[in-house]
């Protein structure tokens, strides 16, 4: 029999870089500062390329944005000259200036390090050279310098223009003077870019930093001239080639600093453009933190890692028991199945701990990423290299339960998890202390019970199993779960001190673990279990916050997205269509490329409908609305890509308005928060329970007033000469546009509609009487939603009264030979018919001679002249002429199309009036209509009547 032998341990494969171990862990500073790397005030190691190489994961965000970076700067090509990093507090992003000055200032050593390569063989892919010889670095760290003072590094600069041009121009004093001289315009920004005669790679960090301070009573009026100058710089440097803009400024949402109305606005101002005119890069993501980590904290090893050896140990590991209650409980991608990949993306952390930190704990707002997970997992790692060294037990793979809290809970506590919440940070200190271990190692209920379970001879092949289980129980409970859970269940807590083959725990010995953590009379005391309906029981532990404290955490927990949601769907649930025919929701689609065609899909339709905009994406005023005015306005067949629509008359389009959007959307985080914490609280805090449930009411009311006030506006078509949407909004608080008996009101006020048995006969006698051509039931119908110079109607059946109005006072209903009809009540009048005309009752035969008003149904000018009367009698004998007209496939699939076609034949209907004297001699028609079947008419019928040969065929159009 073979014995297997030992596996390698990562402290033996994975060297620690030596400041991790010459700083005990603390490796220094863990954010990159550019203005240190670039004007060198502090001897930071990552000033030197090759550190900065050394310790630079090249994950494909980081890598792609340099690429394109270089490329942009390095050749002629078409590149983006604009690029935004707005992630918050650990992004990476000053991590990411660094390397851009790197690579601008020193490209032939940047290209020698590992990321410097990948990111020259993705800037050249098609390409044969990228040069940054002689770059020009503009280096503007705004959190080093303030408005109105000159510093040495900037000579006479005072403000971020004349910094610009001083760094431009390297201090040169005469070119200094003249680009000043010119002032913060675009043309004298593009010139002396072009003067530059290389490229120019522009950094531009921590602006809002400077805006603060600009913000100040002493600064405010420089304000608007710092604006404009930022706007031409940005114009500029897409205008002139080989130029790199980089602006670093964090989305509201994730900046954690509050701001003066003035600084805010001048944020939304900028990041407008920026998204205009650049791209938002993400430099890391949540799947990057396991290689940044391993490459941040130990020397890349030249042997290949033993990934699938400890992957085939964690499988032999695992006995009957061990598949049964842990392995098949712990759910989707956490189990057995695939763990070698995980293992080979995580190593030497544990899968599960970088699933905690990538799913769970980097989902609250304040956890500050990457650069907290780097100070935990430095002291962790040092810790567990040490105990290994000196020839103690350490983790075959650093796992949940093994972070050191004697030594790292500051760092866990401070990561971010509980932002603003200090006595929840006190809490778990506490709990840490009494409940795991203390900072000496020598107290703990944990530590106690690991005493007891050495004294019972429970052999579990580790030290101190039950420190690690309630490790791991204090990671899991510090912040909430999805889907409103908390703490851990049997199975993972369990599965914290799970060994693989050779470090084997029997499963029995791993459960008299968890049964005396957890039993009443040794276990910890601020456990707390809770068993849902239908699901495993859930162990954490309490800190018995206050309701205000549990709300605070909650609201740090609140993704962006869900309150959107909430707001949308209280919008949708809060609209009613009053006497319109319909009430349209339209969703945010989920792919913000999808056409108009399609996110309008089915919104036109002979019918009176008010379309509901959803929040997320259409928002008007605030100079926010560019891209919402657009969308309504091609919604309702008009601007510059208009949308193919028959009825837009017969729209109205309610919007959000963008200020009150947002505060709409604060009160939806607190709705969902109280969610949360109504989801936390447990059955023995019964009165807590009733408090956080009144509360949650309280505030879900005022959503709703809050997105009743925020839907003000509405939009419509009018033709006012030229016919074009007018958008209107409420003013007062006891309307909204989600009313549609307010917005229907409105209508009324402004014209635009009847009230219910308001339209007069007098009034559409007016409207019909403006066309050339006496109309059909079915187009007068029809004009009430195509045609925005008629107004919107409660019901079919209030023009078909006002219609039998009409017959029984001077009009009469005529059939195709002109015979009248006759009427006796509203219900017998065929609104849908197109044979029958309506006309003034009259004993002389029409005068079609008079020169009328010209507007079509569909609200468009006829291209027809009124026929001429009969020439007076000549002496001459009459001179005859064939007109021969030939139209051969013509289309009259679009609206204008076929109005043209229907010009052409109402002018051959005016010729050819019997009423009309004129001498014709002979007709010949060949006529082709290829349409759905049924829409055809009665021209067969009236073709035979004409003696015509007529053909029906079949068409495969």
């Amino acid at each position: 029999m073979t014995t297997r032998k030992p596996a390698a341990h990562w402290a033996d494969v994975l060297q620690l870089r030596p400041e991790v171990r010459t700083s005990d862990g603390s490796i220094g500073e863990l954010q990159m500062s550019l203005h240190k790397a670039v004007y060198q005030t502090v001897d930071v190691p990552y000033r030197k390329v090759v550190y900065y190489g050394d310790i630079t994961e090249p994950t494909p965000n980081l890598t792609g944005f340099f690429a394109r970076v270089a490329r942009r700067l390095g050749t002629d090509a078409e590149a983006p000259a604009l690029f935004h990093l707005d992630q918050g507090m650990g992004g990476g992003k000053s991590h990411a200036l660094v390397g851009l000055h790197h690579m601008a200032t020193t490209p032939k050593e940047f290209f020698a390090t590992d990321i410097g390569r990948e990111v020259y063989a993705e800037s050249t892919r098609g390409r044969t050279k990228v040069d940054l010889a002689e770059a020009v670095t503009v280096t503007l760290t705004a959190d080093y310098f303030s408005p109105g003072s000159t510093s040495e590094v900037f000579g006479p600069a005072k403000n971020l223009f004349e910094r610009f041009v001083w760094a431009l121009v390297d201090g040169d004093m005469d070119h200094y003077r003249r680009h000043v001289a010119g002032g913060p315009n675009k043309s004298t920004l593009q010139q002396a870019l072009t003067d530059a005669g290389r490229p120019v790679l522009i950094l531009l960090d921590e602006l809002m930093d400077y805006i603060l301070q600009l913000s100040d009573v002493a600064h405010i009026d420089t304000m608007p001239s710092e604006k404009a100058f930022l706007n031409a710089l940005m114009d500029a440097c897409d205008d002139v080639p080989r130029v790199a803009f980089v602006v670093v400024m964090i989305r509201s949402e994730l900046d954690e600093r509050g701001y003066p109305p003035q600084a805010a606005d001048f944020r939304d101002y900028v990041a407008a453009r920026l998204i205009r005119n650049g791209q938002t890069v993400a430099v890391t993501e949540a799947q990057d933190f396991s290689a940044i980590i391993r490459r941040r904290l130990f020397d890349l090893p030249g042997a290949k890692l033993p990934f699938r050896d400890l992957a085939q140990r964690y499988g032999a590991g695992a006995d009957t028991a061990w598949r049964k209650h842990v392995f098949e409980k712990l759910g989707v991608n956490r189990g057995l199945p695939g763990v070698e990949d995980r293992i080979g993306s995580s190593y030497p952390f544990h899968p599960e701990l970088m699933r905690l930190v990538r799913d769970e704990w980097s989902q609250v707002s304040g956890f500050q990423r990457v650069r907290s997970t780097v100070a935990i997992f430095a002291q962790t790692a040092l810790h567990w290299s040490s105990e290994h060294q000196a020839g103690r037990w350490a983790p075959p793979l650093i796992g949940v339960g093994d972070i050191p809290l004697t030594i790292a809970l500051e760092q866990l506590l401070s990561s971010g998890l509980l932002l603003g919440n200090d006595r929840a940070i006190q809490g778990y200190r506490a709990v840490a202390n009494t409940d795991v271990t203390s900072t000496d190692g020598r107290g703990g209920r944990a530590v106690d019970v690991d005493a007891a379970l050495r004294r019972d001879g429970v052999a579990v092949g580790q030290p101190a199993p039950a420190v690690r289980m309630a490790t791991a129980l204090l990671c899991y409970s510090i912040v909430g779960r999805g889907q409103g859970r908390r703490g851990a269940t049997k199975a993972e807590l369990l599965h914290a001190i799970f060994g693989p083959a050779g470090q084997q725990v029997p499963y029995p010995a791993a459960e008299e673990v968890f049964n005396k953590l957890t039993g009443e009379a040794e276990g910890l005391g601020a456990l707390e279990v809770t068993t849902p309906n239908n699901a495993p029981a859930r162990f954490h532990l309490s800190i018995r916050q206050t309701l205000r404290m549990y709300f605070t955490a909650a609201m740090a927990m609140v993704p962006p997205a869900a309150r959107g949601e909430l707001v949308w769907e209280q919008a949708q649930a809060l609209a009613s269509k009053g006497v319109f025919d319909h009430l349209v929701p339209v969703d945010l689609p989920a792919n913000e490329q999808q056409p108009l065609t399609k996110v309008f899909e089915g919104i036109d339709s002979a019918s009176t409908r008010l379309v509901l905009l959803d929040p997320r994406r259409w928002t008007l005023l605030n100079g926010k609305d560019t891209t919402s005015r657009r969308d309504i306005t091609a919604l309702l067949g008009l601007g510059e890509q208009p949308l193919r629509v028959d009825n837009a008359a017969s729209c109205v389009v309610v919007c959000v308005n963008t200020q009150r959007r947002e505060i709409a959307l604060k009160r939806a985080a607190e709705v969902l928060a109280w969610r949360e914490v109504i989801a936390q609280l447990t059955d023995d805090t019964e009165d807590e329970l009733q408090e956080a449930r009144a509360k949650e009411h309280e505030v879900l009311t005022k959503l709703r007033r809050d997105v009743e006030r925020a839907y003000q506006h509405y939009a419509y078509l009018v033709r006012a000469g030229d016919l074009h949407v007018e958008y209107r909004r409420f003013d007062e608080e006891s309307r909204t546009a989600l009313n549609g008996g307010h917005v229907w009101t409105a209508l009324i006020e402004a014209g635009r509609a009847t009230q219910p048995a308001g339209l007069a006969a007098d009034y559409l006698a007016a409207l019909i009487s403006d066309f050339d051509r006496t109309l059909t039931p079915r187009e007068i119908v029809q004009a009430f939603y195509k045609n925005p110079a008629f107004p919107l109607v409660t019901s079919t059946d209030e023009i078909r009264r006002v219609l039998h109005e009409l017959v029984t006072n001077g009009w009469e209903l005529v059939d195709a030979d002109g015979d009248s009809l006759a009427v006796s009540s509203a219900d017998q009048i065929a609104i849908t018919s197109i044979n029958q005309t309506l006309r003034r009752r009259s004993a002389e035969p029409e005068d079609t001679t008079r020169e009328e008003a010209t507007e079509t149904v569909r609200g468009e000018e006829p291209g027809g002249a009124p026929p001429k009367p009969p020439s007076p009698p000549a002496s001459d004998p009459t001179a005859y002429k064939r007109y021969r007209l030939r139209l051969a496939n013509r289309s009259i699939t679009s609206p204008d199309a076929r109005d043209r076609a229907w010009q052409l034949l109402q002018e051959l209907r005016k010729v050819i009036d019997p009423t009309n004297r004129a001498d014709h001699q002979l007709l010949s028609l060949d006529l082709t209509l290829v349409t759905a079947e049924g829409d055809q008419g009665a021209i067969e019928a009236k073709g035979e009547a004409l003696g015509a040969q007529i053909t029906v065929e079949n068409d495969d159009f």
